[in-house]
């Protein structure tokens, strides 16, 4: 039996005014899933997800949530009482404390979860009692969490959830999105950076300037893309990659900011450079193989690199 389809989107587009935020987007996205947006800043992932979520309206196309079309005034209203969403810019009420919030968000809702589970999932107990206001970053974008979850969604949408998060936080949240969809829930999320859909999507939609690039598991993107390994040399500081860099001649390379260069996958040419290197009297602090990445898929699809965490 074909797994149930909780959004279907066709031909899909939005301007404002003359700029173009998305271009005839077609896709689906099945009940139990993790579906990831990736794309770099200004692509149009938010413009998608708050059209999705009733914020906005399509230039034209449409797209079916939960049955409902989201170019229907009263289907909008009855797909917003059963999904949960995320903005990148969640505000709340500063004096109220924790549980008061939740509280506070859940009585929106014909059901809300009871908010000392919640907290418990989270591992928020001990500010149950704090004012918002009073709380870390990282706990505040936890409570964003447990408010976008108080009503029992069946489809959250997160649009860059783990935006500014330490990397111990990261997880936990990876964590629960993993079990959100081991209940059958549905999860969708923008994110503009490759390793968390790596992490965690069922499947990845590349967006690049509006328009969907291709769509599929990170394992199908990478092998379609960018099946190869690389060779990394790590150069310990500034003079010794200008002298690395110096020695390359015309062997294939690239470098980033942080002092990794970046050569061809053929392990002969490998040989080739680090024999100079070692005649150049040119100390690198290691040589590292790296499997290729949604990194490696969205610099092919689109020529542009996405941020590094």
């Amino acid at each position: 039996m074909s797994q149930k389809i909780v959004i279907e989107v066709k031909n899909l587009a939005k301007q404002y005014g003359s700029d173009i935020a998305l271009s005839n987007i077609s896709f689906s996205v099945k009940k139990g899933e993790i579906f990831a947006l990736l794309g770099s800043d200004n692509s149009g992932k938010t413009s998608l997800i708050e059209i999705l979520e009733g914020l906005r309206k399509p230039t034209s196309g449409e797209a079916i949530v939960l049955g409902f079309n989201i170019n229907s005034t009263i289907e909008m209203r009855e797909i917003k009482k059963i999904i949960g969403t995320l903005p990148q810019d969640f505000k709340t009420y500063d004096n109220l404390t924790v549980k008061e919030n939740i509280q506070f968000w859940g009585k929106m809702y014909d059901f809300m979860l009871n908010p000392d589970d919640l907290m418990t999932l989270f591992n928020l107990n001990e500010y149950s009692n704090v004012r918002y206001k009073k709380l870390p970053n990282n706990i505040k974008r936890k409570v964003a969490f447990v408010i976008t979850l108080v009503n029992d969604p069946e489809l959250v949408f997160l649009d860059e959830p783990t935006a500014g998060m330490d990397q111990y936080t990261k997880k936990e949240i990876w964590d629960l999105l993993l079990s959100l969809r081991e209940k059958g829930k549905t999860v969708f999320l923008t994110t503009n950076h490759a390793l968390e859909p790596q992490a965690i999507a069922d499947r990845v939609a590349i967006l690049h300037q509006g328009s969907i690039k291709d769509i599929g598991s990170p394992e199908e993107l990478i092998d379609r893309y960018s099946s190869e390994k690389k060779f990394i040399i790590r150069c310990p500081n500034v003079e010794v990659k200008r002298e690395t860099i110096a020695i390359l001649d015309d062997i294939p390379h690239s470098e980033d900011e942080i002092g990794d260069i970046f050569v061809s996958s053929d392990e002969i040419i490998l040989s080739e450079l680090l024999e100079k290197l070692e005649r150049a009297n040119v100390k690198y602090s290691d040589v590292i193989t790296q499997r290729p990445t949604l990194n490696d898929v969205f610099l092919v699809l689109t020529g542009h690199q996405l941020k590094r965490i």
